[in-house]
């Protein structure tokens, strides 16, 4: 994926797309939609298109011979706002240091859970979250979702807003008045009766910014200067790619990234959590995740256990009733 700066936003042209003039004078830099692709290819284009225009994600959807979606991009002064509508969908983003930008993602319809090191997010229509999209993180939707993202280079976001010193950052936990002006805002621009010229973008798109500035406010959970943010991701973006070795230790993390073992321990705590808390989150979801595919319904628990870092499938099993309240046997009937 290119840097936000240097867009690569050819629209692709499709048989039967419609080519009508717009009802309005603002750049559409892309409009694609399922429909444009056969039955049976639905799926693999529209990963292809995502991937191309929005971010880098491996997605997997239930209905994948006609597997119904559309995106639309458009450009908003520095930023971009993306309209999506889409069936269910679960994905995977992995951070892969070629996307230097924040999403504001507002949901419309619908909704989605949102994971990243054990937290959980929960979004319904009006909830909007602040990703970090330099970081990995996980998402499902609900079996319909329509979503307005606002796609900000970091660079000009961070003349504006306070570095949020997470990864991710859900409307519920910010200013209330600020949170409902936002989504206003935001739901103003994605609709498509508004009408703005290209001289306004830059305004808008700087009032949107701001908007999110006072929404975050002052936070506890902020990490200040700019350094520790970027070990911090450092440090998660390690356990994330090795938190399958059984004998993964802080200190086998601490020197990876090339800082003392108690100054891991320190950062972990500004974040108001530990190096054991944020590797257990890991395992124990990639563990639920390997127990709602179905095509690992013959991979044993055992297996499982083994494949995401635990011991032995005792040791998964206490943890994940603990954490879940169910087995993972249970878990695993439930959903598969």
């Amino acid at each position: 994926m290119p840097a936000f700066d240097r867009w690569d936003l050819r629209v692709i042209p499709f048989p039967g797309r419609n080519r009508e003039k717009r009802e309005y004078p603002v750049e559409e830099l892309l409009h694609v939609k399922t429909a444009d692709a056969p039955i049976g290819q639905r799926c693999n284009f529209w990963t292809g298109q995502v991937a191309a225009h929005l971010s880098n994600m491996r997605i997997d959807v239930r209905r994948k011979l006609d597997f119904n979606a559309s995106i639309s991009i458009r450009s908003l002064g520095p930023a971009r706002i993306a309209l999506i509508d889409a069936d269910f969908q679960a994905i995977s983003h992995r951070a892969d240091g070629s996307e230097n930008r924040f999403h504001l993602n507002l949901v419309q319809e619908g909704g989605m859970v949102l994971h990243r090191f054990g937290e959980r997010i929960e979004l319904s229509a009006g909830d909007w979250c602040l990703i970090d999209e330099r970081e990995s993180y996980d998402f499902t939707t609900s079996e319909r979702c329509s979503c307005i993202v606002m796609q900000m280079p970091v660079p000009w976001a961070k003349r504006i807003i306070p570095d949020p010193g997470k990864p991710l950052i859900a409307s519920s936990t910010c200013e209330n008045h600020w949170t409902t002006a936002l989504s206003h805002g935001l739901l103003a621009v994605g609709a498509r009766e508004i009408r703005y010229n290209a001289v306004e973008d830059g305004m808008v798109a700087d009032q949107l910014a701001n908007l999110l500035s006072l929404a975050l406010g002052p936070r506890s959970d902020m990490v200040t200067g700019r350094h520790k943010t970027a070990l911090l991701r450092s440090i998660r973006q390690v356990m994330s790619e090795r938190f399958t070795e059984n004998s993964l230790t802080a200190r086998d993390v601490a020197a990876a990234s090339r800082i003392s073992l108690r100054y891991l321990h320190q950062l972990f705590a500004t974040q108001n959590t530990s190096f054991g808390q944020q590797l257990l989150a890991l395992r124990l979801h990639r563990a639920e995740q390997m127990l709602a595919d179905r095509r690992l319904a013959k991979v044993s628990i055992s297996e499982i256990a083994h494949a995401v870092g635990f011991a032995d499938s005792s040791t998964l099993t206490r943890h994940f009733r603990l954490h879940l309240g169910l087995t993972p046997r249970d878990y695993r009937k439930s959903r598969v």
